[in-house]
């Protein structure tokens, strides 16, 4: 009897132990004084996985960098009167007036002038030049010119309008062969450039230029001569 007692008794602690090491289901509770051993996790009923970790965008690019460079500030402007250079040359209406030395008849006829120039700056205003001032005149069946070939200073008084004069020798024709005379001869003229380029001028001059020879006086003069001038 008493070793049945104890096989009994064996078994029931046993199977107690057993009993409480089995899984409770889930929403089901322990039996009084049952309960999990220490460290122990129930197997399945897991919750849901934690969230994966969030990570803060990357910053934008910084916006592209543009350097401003102002442009440089503009050439002065051109002064068209200071021409280390120039060439020019007109065609315009004029005319030949001769005197004898001694006096007597005035021969006044009116005819074709020309022009022609070359010259280097001296200063913004003023060109220092060899001047061609010519006139040509029909008489009857023939023709009479004078032609002077000149130094001359020409002298801007605003930067359109000018003045100049200067001194050398002249020649005067008559006919082809029939006559010809050099002599002493002064020039004196004022011009206005009606249109002045980059590099170029057309103007509208006046001259006059007297010269003195063996027998007689001449002048030859142009009224309205159209020059261009390049610079």
């Amino acid at each position: 009897m008493k070793t049945v007692f104890v096989g009994l008794t064996v078994l029931l602690v046993h199977t107690a132990a057993a009993y409480a090491q089995q899984v409770v289901p889930p929403g089901e509770s322990y039996p009084p004084g049952y309960g999990p051993p220490p460290g122990y996790i129930p197997p399945g009923g897991y919750g849901a996985p934690p969230p994966p970790p969030q990570y803060a965008p990357p910053p934008p690019p910084p916006p592209p960098q543009y350097y401003y460079y102002p442009p440089p500030p503009p050439p002065p402007p051109r002064n068209v009167t200071y021409r280390p250079f120039t060439i020019g040359g007109g065609i315009g209406f004029g005319g030949l007036r001769s005197q004898a030395r001694g006096g007597g008849t005035i021969t006044d006829d009116r005819g074709l002038a020309l022009t022609a120039h070359l010259g280097f700056g001296l200063a913004p205003r003023l060109i220092l030049m060899w001047d061609f001032e010519r006139a040509q005149v029909a008489q009857g069946s023939s023709f009479r010119s004078q032609s002077a070939h000149l130094a001359a200073l020409q002298l801007f008084l605003t930067n359109r309008l000018f003045i100049k004069g200067g001194f050398g020798v002249a020649q005067v024709n008559q006919g082809d062969v029939s006559f010809s005379d050099w002599g002493g001869a002064v020039m004196g003229g004022i011009g206005y450039e009606l249109v002045q380029g980059c590099n170029w001028s057309l103007a509208l001059e006046a001259t006059a230029t007297g010269a003195r020879y063996t027998n007689e006086y001449a002048t030859n003069w142009s009224l309205v001569n159209f020059a261009i001038n390049f610079f």
